[in-house]
């Protein structure tokens, strides 16, 4: 993967948890106070699963940077 293609998908991913910001803090608070609608429980869920896989493939396009970069 090219450097440039890298910077665009982090930049990207900071783009959309930038936007997504606020509503995960609403959904968070709800959910501490024990607040959420069914939908908004799924909604969470969701972001939560979604935050998951972007933290492993972050990871992954780090280690394949640092991989790159050594050879």
């Amino acid at each position: 993967m090219e450097k440039r293609t890298l910077e665009q998908l982090e930049a990207a991913l900071i783009a959309v948890g930038n936007d997504l910001s606020p509503r995960v803090e609403e959904l968070a608070r709800k959910s501490t106070e024990g607040q959420l609608t069914p939908e908004e429980t799924q909604e969470y869920t969701e972001i939560v699963r979604l935050n998951d896989m972007l933290s492993l493939l972050k990871l992954q396009a780090e280690a394949f940077r640092t991989v790159r970069a050594a050879s």
